[in-house]
């Protein structure tokens, strides 16, 4: 029986074997799965050499030994940062306070204390535990001291362990260099305590004090491009002048694209004395500022896209696959180089220099649908845009089925000409071919007014009268025969004439 217990019952919980599965887990989650299998020389081996610094509190009496100076503060964030791994925070940067984004830019932010409160809190370990745990180590530092006072010593280090690996200190500055270096900021020690920063330079830039920014330096062309690939198209070539203390200087400007029609393309504006060397002098620079569109290839756009540059612009529309490419003639090897397809493409205005920042934002406004699937965090395959499901037949599968047809409306037309000797009679109808049967105008009923719609209902009705009056309404129907007319509209007309018919006013025929 298990004291404690009444009626000598088995406690609830978990038992040995349990707790020991569960500690295995947790060591599997951590990544130490063959921990329990390791030698202890082979754990040896991996821990870090050196001397450890000792903790010492203020009371403590100096020493040459390297140790770490507590103070009240120190014990607080101890308590704080054991609160925080607690409730599942252990790294202080997942907290507002301390957020890069908004220390840089100022931003409103709830201290630590506030977070900790809102999280829940530890089923196993509360706050208390947690604060005896640190304040029962700070007694037993404080005990350390001491007995150290009374003549008790630290036992040293054995040196042939220190020599073998690296050393605790060696692993410390290489974590502090790499958290001081990572990021777009660049810490350094000022002074004993004291850090400042600033922004890391991009690689491949220099610093201009007029713009305070940096700026790109100029690259060569990439060894590794596949320049068979490339196809290159002019878009524009204008002579220009400017005036300098000589006098005026006349040179050449032209725009030029390049691009392998698969989505790499590149603009590029070169100047030269001549239009050979301006044109080639263009497509180096379009060849060093490659960009890349992202599509799916042989897939419809999942929407369309516009860009605007000042009062330039570009609207693509994206089309069912199999429809092809829709656009002024003078911009389809433009649309080419860019491996646009299956999409209506218009243009407004006809600057080409500014054209082209304008055609840069539509194509930079085009997303795959890998990108949206990683953006949102959808599967790739539900992505589905509308006019994925439909399919264009193209028209030149029905150009052989068409010709019999087409032959026939020929020979029609011809016809008509050699009956009326090539004259122009819209309102005569010249050949028996030219009638198609099936079709009476009574069938147009949508287009007709009111008056050809009553003058349809009453052709079905056999005239007896060449008068009447759209007047009188349904009584002028009296000079029709009413042996045709339903019953219950003879009597409505007698009823309407006081039991006797009434002589219709003549009026000339309709």
């Amino acid at each position: 029986r298990v004291e404690g217990v009444r009626g000598g019952e088995a406690p609830e919980g978990p038992g040995v074997a349990e707790q020991f599965q569960d500690f295995v887990w947790d060591l599997e989650k951590v990544g130490l799965r063959n921990w329990l299998k390791m030698d202890i020389a082979e754990l040896e081996r991996f821990l870090p050499k050196g001397e450890l610094a000792e903790l010492h509190l203020p009371s403590s009496p100096s020493t040459d030994a390297p140790a770490i100076k507590l103070d009240g503060d120190d014990v607080e964030v101890a308590k704080m940062m054991l609160r925080c791994a607690a409730r599942g925070r252990p790294d202080l940067l997942d907290f507002e306070v301390v957020d890069p984004y908004k220390l840089l830019h100022n931003l409103p932010a709830r201290e630590v204390d506030e977070e900790l409160a809102s999280l829940p809190a530890n089923a196993h370990l509360g706050d208390g535990a947690l604060a005896s745990l640190v304040d029962a180590h700070t007694e037993r530092l404080r005990r350390r001291d001491i007995a150290r006072g009374g003549g008790a010593e630290r036992t040293p280090t054995q040196k042939a362990w220190l020599s073998q690996g690296a050393t605790i200190d060696e692993i410390y500055r290489k974590e502090l260099d790499f958290y001081r270096t990572a990021g777009p900021v660049e810490w350094n020690e000022a002074k004993e305590g004291e850090y400042s920063w600033k922004w890391r330079q991009p690689p491949n830039t220099f610093w201009d004090p007029q713009s305070k920014t940096y700026i790109q330096e100029r690259k060569g062309v990439d060894p590794t491009l596949n320049l068979k690939e490339m196809r290159q198209h002019l878009l524009d070539m204008n002579r220009m002048s400017g005036m300098v203390k000589s006098g005026r200087v006349n040179y050449f400007r032209a725009i030029v694209v390049v691009g392998n029609g698969k989505g790499i393309y590149g603009f590029g504006v070169g100047f030269g004395n001549t239009p050979k060397e301006t044109r080639a002098d263009a497509a180096v620079k379009a060849l060093q500022n490659l960009d890349y569109i992202d599509m799916d290839l042989g897939r419809m756009l999942p929407f369309p896209t516009r860009g605007m540059e000042y009062k330039h612009s570009m609207k693509i529309v994206p089309r069912p696959i199999g429809r092809g490419l829709k656009a002024n003639k003078k911009f389809l090897p433009l649309l080419y180089i860019l491996g646009l397809d299956n999409c209506k493409v218009s243009f407004m205005h006809s600057k080409v220099f500014t054209r082209i920042r304008a055609v840069k934002r539509a194509l930079d406004g085009i997303i795959s649908r890998r990108t949206l699937a990683n953006m949102t965090g959808q599967r790739y395959s539900l992505l589905v845009a509308p006019g994925d499901h439909w399919v264009h037949w193209p028209d030149r599968w029905f150009q052989e089925i068409r010709k019999p047809y087409d032959s026939k409306v020929l020979h029609t037309k011809l016809m008509r000409k050699h009956r009326l000797h090539f004259k122009n009679r819209s309102n005569v109808v010249a050949t028996e071919l030219e009638v198609r049967p099936g079709w009476r105008k009574e069938n147009w009923a949508r287009w007709n007014n009111s008056l050809e719609r009553w003058l349809q209902e009453r052709r079905g009705i056999r005239r007896t009268s060449k008068s009447y009056d759209p007047t009188l309404g349904d009584d002028s129907l009296l000079h029709l025969d009413r042996g045709k007319l339903p019953r219950a509209q003879q009597q409505r007309l007698q009823g309407g004439s006081g039991g006797r018919e009434a002589d219709p006013p003549e009026i000339p025929e309709i």
